[in-house]
This record gives C-alpha cells, structure tokens and sequence, in this order.
C-alpha cells in the first residue's frame, strides 16, 4: 500500500467538559493517535482542555472548573504523551474551539520546536454531527476548524459521519482534512453515566483513573441531585 507522505508534526487536542474526566477521553486519543499514524502523520503529543466555568450556563452540571482541571491532570498521570492544558480555563470568558486550536497550535509549536505543528480535533461522532444544529456553531470557524486545523472523528453507534459529511457542504470541501477512525471495541462511557453512579453511591473505579475516583471522594463530588434535563 503506497504511503502519502504527510510527515507532519500533529498535536491533536481533545476539548470538552470532563466532568468527570474517564478512561474512554484517553482512549479516543489512543484511537485518534492510532488512526492518523496509519496515513503517515507523526503525532507529537496529546491534550485535553476543559471548557471554562461561563460554560455552566450550557451546561447546569459542571462543577468548577479547578476541579475539573485538576483531575484532567490526575488522568493524564497515566499517559506518557497526553497532558491537560489550562489555557482555556485561565481565559476571562469562555472560548470558542477554533480559537482554542489556534492558541494550541502556537504554543505547541514554540513547545515542541515544531514551526509546521498543526493541532487536529479529536471528537465523536455525535459532536461532528452538532455542526448542523442552528445557532451552536459559526460558519466561519468550521472552516477554520476543517480547513485550517483538521479533524479526527471517533465513530460511535448509532451515528453514520461519513453520510454526514457527504451531506455538509463545508465538510465536504475539506473532507481531505477530515480522518474517520473505527473503534473496533465500542464503548459508549459517558460522564454523564459516571455522575450518576456516584449519586447512587456506586463506584466509579475502572472507569475513572484511580487518582480521579479518589479526588471524587475526597472532595465529595457529584453527590447532589441533577435536575432533569442538565
């Protein structure tokens, strides 16, 4: 099989909540890792970033950001290439994605000594999907996003990415940009899943790192009540 020569330094950053931060967050960078090696690409390393606390008000359950940001650390103990990152935490408000890229993408390059690293998205299925939901994203930072960035999609069930992409004008044009990775174990962990058994006083071990389950307890997460629908 011919190899495309794509010799190019990725630093792929893995956004979200990561409330609480689990095992499948480093997985689908072990997967996304995987499938960009696979075409030739040379992956630098990994980062996860939690979103800001102005967030919260999308987001009713998010507990507060050090938190969060503390236990992204805690998890990424277990990985000798995947580190969390507090930039966007340390912003006034909340960013949007594509300038967090950016902000990435300039400090890995001076960290890395890398002047051509270029930060790649990692997400699911279903995050690639929200693309076309009225008001969530702006036009212009897909394009920068996909064209300028990259993205790698972490197939989940249930979700057809390829057809989506198909269907999605913009995505369509920078489909070369776009890396679909098959998760040949399907796992389907959500922090949502992880909340709930904590309030219902279950553990959360093997799903959470150690350290992670630990802080849980010590700082007594998640105990309260959600309301429905948050």
């Amino acid at each position: 099989m011919l190899k495309i020569n794509r010799n190019i330094p990725v630093l792929l950053v893995s956004p979200g909540c990561f409330n609480p931060p689990h095992l499948q967050h480093l997985r689908n960078l072990e997967l996304a890792r995987d499938g960009l090696r696979r075409i030739n690409y040379r992956v630098v390393g990994g980062i996860m970033t939690p979103t800001h606390d102005h967030y919260k008000k999308h987001k009713k359950t998010l507990i507060e950001y050090e938190h969060r940001a503390t236990m992204v650390d805690l998890t990424c103990q277990s990985s000798s290439w995947v580190k969390g990152s507090r930039w966007e935490g340390g912003q006034p408000t909340w960013t949007r994605t594509a300038k967090v890229l950016d902000a990435l993408q300039s400090q890995g390059r001076i960290e890395y000594n890398e002047p051509n690293l270029i930060t790649k998205l990692v997400c699911g299925a279903d995050l690639l999907e929200s693309f076309a939901k009225p008001g969530l994203w702006l036009d212009s930072d897909i394009k920068t996003i996909v064209g300028e960035h990259g993205i790698v999609v972490i197939a989940r069930p249930g979700y057809d990415p390829g057809s989506f992409i198909f269907n999605h004008d913009v995505l369509f044009k920078y489909q070369d940009n776009i890396t679909l990775v098959y998760n040949p174990v399907n796992c389907d962990l959500s922090s949502t899943q992880c909340r709930t058994l904590v309030r219902r006083d279950m553990s959360v071990r093997y799903l959470c790192t150690d350290a992670v389950c630990d802080y849980i307890v010590r700082n007594n997460l998640y105990v309260e009540t959600e309301s429905k629908g948050e």
